[in-house]
């Protein structure tokens, strides 16, 4: 039978079964309409009452004037309306409910009054608080000004928890911060403290007008119940005659429900479970209701639909799968072959006079080899060994960076850091020099022996230091530290007091071809290649740069090898 019918037959059996006791009911009802006057004064009582809940809920949620009128107006009324039926009421209640009725309604009203004037004086406190802190914030400097910004944070959870917690956290906060530096402090803390304390009064006084408000409500429900007895005793004929047959129709009901319930229920039931399990990803169930013919048919689609759900969940799994990879690999192409096209320039471009300085050098060695002793030969040879050594290191670096292009394996070999910072240096001995620039070399002599690529570090380091020099005026200073941060890593300072990069570059200083240098000084690509290296050797390097007071670079490097690939950015 399908679903329609069984429902048909199910309502039309109801509307038979309530005809019967609808007509005696009606006949009572009508003896019972003319007894209902009483009731429908302590109705509009209790309605008065509702009123004045429905209005204090208004109250405490938008906290406003013309709320606060509205129930005030509204309890004026609940008193008016008390006088107009006091006679009734003495009578329902008696003489001393009915003072004690009225006393409650006064100390009600009178809460709310207290009420309204705390949330002023709440809203003038939060008022005070925030343009106080507004105010700090603007002569602070910035070491404190970081603490005070994490004690506003507190500030806004505070007026949004209002919470002993919350003070707490501002408190502890506030505590960091030094009276002398931040000279409204106290009175800062003093607002909030003060900001917490009508809060607590609040929650005293919501609790009171709740609990009052109860009492009332007890007044009033007592009313109507004693008017309702009235008539409880006239109802009594009406139930009884109703008794027998709504028995009837609940035993039947009940039996129709269960069935017709049943033939409906369990079949949703198992198109819910299939739902649940296709949801979660799970298509290896298949829907197989017997009965109405409604659900034979559903299932049948929603098998159809989780068939083709499925094949379009893995197609769609191996698209975005293969998009990642193209995606992935079109940009890596993509840098690779822009790194490779400088590289390759700038190799050929070097390459080419140092292959002539060799040359020369090599040349002018085997010539004092075979000469006689002369004065300073020695000195001589000892030079130009420096030039081909110097020669060979350039080579290195052009080969590191047609690697780089290439993604050439890197060299692990055992090395001691500040041995290579040093040597570094060396390269860097005449720029520093030429600005009259201060160097300090804080190493710490305690440092591990790591295991990473010398060459590489050192181009890295090349790079970070000969930016500093370029960076900072003349007789500036540069600053090199070394230390051990952890088990396994090591970290290494670079700073300058130069006039420091602006904080809305910070974020492109990595990016190929972007410089602070002037124009014809710079091409971009030294922080570029020192970050990618890093990356390649595991290493991370951040910035912090404050205009007009400087750039710190730091470097961690992990002590131990480690496995070849890229670390996050």
């Amino acid at each position: 039978m399908k679903i329609r019918r069984k429902l048909l037959i199910a309502f039309s059996g109801y509307m038979i079964l309530a005809l019967i006791p609808a007509a005696f009911s009606y006949r009572e009802l009508h003896t019972l309409r003319k007894r209902f006057k009483p009731v429908e004064v302590a109705g509009d009582i209790t309605s008065s009452y509702l009123e004045i809940r429905k209005n204090e809920k208004t109250f405490l949620l938008l906290k406003d004037r013309d709320t606060f009128q509205l129930l005030k107006k509204q309890v004026s009324m609940l008193k008016g309306g008390l006088d107009d039926i006091e006679t009734e009421v003495l009578k329902e209640i008696g003489e001393k409910n009915y003072a004690d009725l009225r006393n409650t309604i006064n100390r009600y009203e009178t809460d709310v009054q207290q009420l309204a004037e705390n949330f002023i004086a709440q809203q003038k406190a939060t008022d005070e608080l925030t343009e106080l802190g507004r105010k700090i914030e603007k002569t602070l400097p910035e070491k404190e000004l970081r603490t005070f910004l994490v004690l506003r944070g507190h500030e806004k959870t505070l007026i949004i928890q209002r919470d002993s917690s919350s003070l707490e956290m501002f408190k502890q906060t506030s505590s960091l911060l030094r009276t002398s530096a931040v000279p409204d402090l106290t009175q800062y803390a003093s607002v909030a403290e003060r900001l917490f304390g009508l809060y607590q009064a609040e929650k005293l006084l919501v609790d009171e007008i709740r609990k009052t408000a109860s009492g009332i409500q007890t007044y009033t429900e007592s009313i109507l119940a004693g008017e309702r007895e009235d008539i409880d005793s006239l109802l009594a004929i009406s139930m009884n005659l109703l008794l027998v047959s709504l028995a009837a129709v609940m035993v039947i009901g009940a039996l129709i429900n269960t069935r017709l319930a049943a033939s409906i229920a369990a079949p949703i039931k198992e198109i819910r479970k299939f739902a649940e399990l296709v949801a979660g990803g799970d298509f290896s169930q298949t829907l197989n209701i017997t009965g109405s013919a409604e659900f034979v048919s559903l299932s049948e689609a929603l098998n159809q639909m989780a068939l083709r759900l499925k094949d379009t969940v893995s197609s769609l799994e191996l698209a975005i799968t293969n998009l990642h990879d193209k995606q992935g690999q079109l940009v890596e192409a993509e840098k690779l072959a822009s790194l490779g096209r400088i590289a390759a320039g700038v190799a050929h471009e070097i390459n080419n006079p140092l292959a002539i300085i060799n040359e020369k050098a090599g040349l002018m060695q085997d010539v004092l080899q075979v000469s006689s002793d002369f004065e300073h030969k020695k000195s001589l040879l000892a030079q130009l060994e420096g030039i081909t050594g110097s020669v060979n290191r350039c080579r290195t670096i052009t080969h590191r960076l047609l690697g780089f292009a290439r993604r050439m394996d890197i060299t692990i070999e055992p090395l001691n850091l500040n041995e290579a910072i040093r040597e570094t240096i060396a390269f860097l001995n005449s720029d520093i020099y030429s600005k009259s620039a201060r160097l300090d070399l804080n190493l710490a002599e305690d440092l591990p022996v790591i295991r990473s690529d010398k060459i590489q570090l050192e181009q890295v380091f090349l790079n970070l230091i000969k930016n500093a020099v370029d960076a900072i005026n003349e007789g500036g200073q540069i600053t090199v530290t070394t230390s051990r941060k952890d088990a396994e890593s090591v970290q290494v300072f670079i700073s300058d007091n130069g006039p420091g990069i602006p904080k809305d570059k910070l974020k492109q200083i990595f990016e190929p071809f972007f410089t602070t240098k002037e124009r014809g000084k710079g091409t971009g690509l030294g922080l570029f290649v020192s970050h990618a290296i890093l990356r390649k050797l595991g290493c991370r390097i951040q910035v912090q740069s404050e205009t007009g007071k400087g750039t710190t670079f730091i470097l961690d490097i992990p002590i131990k090898a480690f496995q070849q690939k890229e670390v996050p950015a």
